[in-house]
This record gives structure tokens, C-alpha cells and sequence, in this order.
């Protein structure tokens, strides 16, 4: 399961952009273009992915680009539209830490705050049983994935064992807290290595509910904006009724088990638990990066700084992308900086701050690495054209 740590990591850097469908523009549009990927993206896929949906918002388009090619599942029973919403994973991390940063600069409560002034004594208790100090574990370190809380989800086989006998059991924050301590051990002190860590955001998850009366997704509502956003196809899934819930939703996969139906609390309370469509991905990404959910810009700026630990020659070093901001990505593609998060059922969001661009993607399966690289190909040569 320690691999699985990889699906959720942007291996789409080190991705061949092979010979394929042509992104010079020369007799194509960069609508046509996207068209075509899309379809390439399946094509070159040997029947993993059978749909893929794509929202780019630029202003180097005339206006945002939405478009689905496809099926929803693997029985290709249905065909697969831009309205199909789909279970985003771990980009849930990304609201879940603007949410924190949002109460962060509201001084409500402040990211270099130790966990325990905020969580319940039951999972203080846990916590300490196995020998942590929440006293010393901040809000930050959970943030950025510096806290050394082991990993419930991803770093042994047992959740997921667990899960595929009994998929609609209904599982509890502090069910999944209590299995990190029981599955894993202790990773590292906090502030010392960056290790992706979903048990360290399903405790974000309960401190913003501390400050809306143990009401999750209302804090997430409020907090990010929705409603004046327009982000009408965004929601937390079970914790919230919203419209879109009859709509059909996209498949999920993982491995050899259809998850579809698997309970959403699997996924749930902070580290994932969103369910949303391209085009309300992109457009979120491109509203933060736009200041239009943070109220002072200097919270953007904080939210891309890095961990204390490394060094300005680590940051210089192409090669050396293993940490994380305060709920996303930095790498670089091309030479230039991409923000970005991606989930483990095959949904990507990133913004690339030198085209103002914001782009999503979500496929039946995880692979759509070549896609986007391709894709900033086309948006390179029309930067290069304004």
C-alpha cells in the first residue's frame, strides 16, 4: 500500500510528452486541440480510461473551455457529460486548507496553534496513548504534511482491506484515527519530513467544525465562498443535501474494486469528501489564485510557502519536489511553477501562475499525465502569441 502514496503525488512531472496528436496550432484551434487530447487520452490508454472531462478557464481563451469524452464507467453504459459530477478525493485537501487559512487570517484561531487547543479529549487520548504530543503538533504541520502522524489511509494495506470486506460500513473521524494508531507507526516529529498524511486533515476536518457547531461542510460553504463563487456543483457528500446529488455520478476505481458505492465515510472528514465537476474545480482554483476567496493576499502567500526544514538548495533543485505547501503542490512544468493537487480516483486541478490558467481533469481512471503536459504545450504557444 507505501505505493499507492505515489498515485496521490504529481508523477504527471515526469511524464513523456510522446508523439501523438499535433499542439503546434497550425491547423487546428486550441479547441479542436483539446478535443482531440481528449480523445487521445483514451485512445493511448489501452481501455483503462473510458471518459475523461476537461474545464479549462484562461484568459488566454475567449472564454472557459468545458468538454467531456466518453463513458462514466468502465461498461461504457453511459455516456459521460461536463454535468457528471465525481467524487474529487484528495483535492479535498486543498478547500479544507484554504478553509483553515481563511479562519487563519480572520484570527480565529492561528496556523502555529497546537492541535490540542482545538480537538476533543477523546482524540487527545488516542493520540497520546501512542506516544504523540499533540501539544506540539501545530496546525500547520498538519497543513503541509509535517506533522508525523502516520497514515491512516494509504500507509498499510489494512484500510483498504478493511473497507473492500464491509463497503458500506459507516466510518467515524475517530475510527480512522484510532486505525492510524493501530496500523502504523510513529513517522517522524513534527516539523522534521514531509509525509503525505490524510489523518493529519480529517483533524482540520474537526477543528473548522469547531467553529460551525461540529457542521463540516457548512464551514466549508461559508468559509470558501460557494454561494457568491458560484460553485453550484460542489458539495460535501452525506453531510450536506444539495441538488446535484441526483445527479449521475462519474465511476470509481481502485485497483481491482469498483468503489462507486462504497460509503462516502471512507473518504469523508476533511482528507477527502468533496464531490464537484470539472468546470467548479477550475473555476474554484482560478477564484483563489484571483484573490477572490482569501480577504488579505499575503494568506495566498502563505499558503505557497514551504516547509521550514528545507533549504533555499533544495528549492533550487528541479529534482526535489517530495514537500508540500499549506494544501498543494508546487512543482515546475516546462520551467514554469504549477500549483496543483490531484485525488486517487483520477481527478487533477492545477494553476499555472505565469497564463493566469486554471485546468482540471477527471478520468474513469488515473491517467492523464501526458493530457496535461500536452495541454500547457497549446497554452505556451498562445501566451506567446498575446
Amino acid at each position: 500500500m507505501k505505493n499507492r502514496l505515489w498515485i496521490l503525488f504529481p508523477l504527471f512531472l515526469l511524464a513523456s510528452c510522446n508523439v501523438g496528436v499535433d499542439t503546434s496550432l497550425i491547423n487546428a484551434s486550441p479547441e479542436e486541440t483539446f478535443s482531440l487530447l481528449l480523445k487521445e487520452c483514451m485512445d493511448d490508454s489501452f481501455e483503462r480510461v473510458s471518459g475523461v472531462s476537461m474545464a479549462i478557464n484562461s484568459p488566454l481563451l475567449s472564454q472557459e473551455w468545458n468538454e467531456a469524452a466518453g463513458f462514466i464507467d468502465q461498461e461504457k453504459t453511459t455516456e459521460l457529460s461536463i454535468d457528471n459530477p465525481f467524487r474529487i478525493a484528495s483535492i479535498t485537501k486543498t478547500y479544507v486548507a484554504v478553509a483553515i487559512l481563511r479562519l487563519h487570517e480572520m484570527d480565529s484561531l492561528n496556523i502555529n496553534d497546537p492541535i490540542s487547543v482545538f480537538l476533543e479529549e477523546s482524540f487527545l487520548m488516542i493520540l497520546k496513548a501512542d506516544g504523540y504530543n499533540p501539544d506540539k503538533i501545530l496546525i500547520k504541520h498538519c497543513l503541509n504534511h509535517t506533522s508525523g502522524l502516520a497514515d491512516y489511509a494509504i500507509a498499510t494495506e489494512d484500510y483498504i482491506n478493511t473497507i473492500a470486506k464491509n463497503p458500506q460500513k459507516r466510518w467515524t473521524r475517530k475510527e480512522q484515527l484510532e486505525g492510524a494508531m493501530k496500523w502504523c507507526d510513529k513517522l517522524a516529529e513534527p516539523g522534521e519530513q514531509t509525509t503525505y498524511c490524510d489523518t493529519g486533515y480529517i483533524l482540520l476536518g474537526a477543528i473548522i467544525e469547531k467553529f460551525f457547531q461540529g457542521d463540516l461542510a457548512a464551514g466549508l460553504r461559508h468559509l470558501l465562498r460557494f454561494e457568491s463563487l458560484g460553485l453550484r456543483d460542489t458539495w460535501l457528500e452525506t453531510l450536506e443535501n444539495h441538488p446535484s446529488e441526483n445527479k449521475v455520478r462519474v465511476h470509481r476505481y481502485l485497483g481491482p474494486h469498483e468503489t462507486t458505492n462504497w460509503d462516502a465515510s471512507i473518504d469523508l472528514y476533511g482528507g477527502g469528501g468533496l464531490v464537484s465537476t470539472t468546470s467548479d474545480l477550475a473555476s474554484f482554483f482560478k477564484a483563489l489564485f484571483d484573490n477572490k476567496v482569501y480577504d488579505k493576499p499575503s494568506t495566498l502567500e502563505l499558503m505557497l510557502s514551504v516547509p521550514e526544514y528545507i533549504s533555499t538548495s533544495d528549492l533550487n533543485d528541479s529534482k526535489k519536489i517530495h514537500f508540500y505547501n499549506y494544501g498543494l503542490w508546487t512543482i515546475k512544468v516546462f520551467g514554469n511553477d504549477v500549483h496543483m493537487h490531484n485525488g486517487i480516483w483520477g481527478s487533477t486541478m492545477l494553476y499555472i501562475p505565469a497564463y493566469k490558467t486554471s485546468i482540471s481533469v477527471n478520468t474513469t481512471r488515473s491517467n492523464s499525465d501526458r493530457l496535461i503536459k500536452k495541454v500547457l504545450l497549446v497554452l505556451e504557444q498562445l501566451n506567446e502569441q498575446q
